[in-house]
């Protein structure tokens, strides 16, 4: 199952995608990185794709747990009726 899954980088970098109004895969796997730093480059690179979860202010990440569980309401959003 995991080899058919899209691996989702979420990170605020150049490129990426706004959550509102990104299409989850239904198989996908989503990599968090850590409070500040985000992820690696080389997490990024091995992306399928990178979303960044819209924020207001001068911060520019957000703790681990709320980005992940902001993240999966939004996958469950756009596929309650495939599970």
């Amino acid at each position: 199952m995991a080899q058919h899954a899209k691996v989702i980088a979420l990170d605020i970098v150049p490129g990426a995608a706004p959550i509102e109004t990104y299409d989850f895969p239904e198989r996908c796997l989503m990599l968090f990185g850590a409070e500040g730093p985000g992820l690696s480059q080389k997490a990024i690179d091995l992306a399928d794709d990178v979303v960044y979860i819209s924020q207001f202010g001068s911060v520019r990440s957000i703790n681990a747990g709320a980005a992940a569980a902001v993240s999966m309401h939004a996958w469950i959003s756009q596929h309650m009726d495939t599970v």
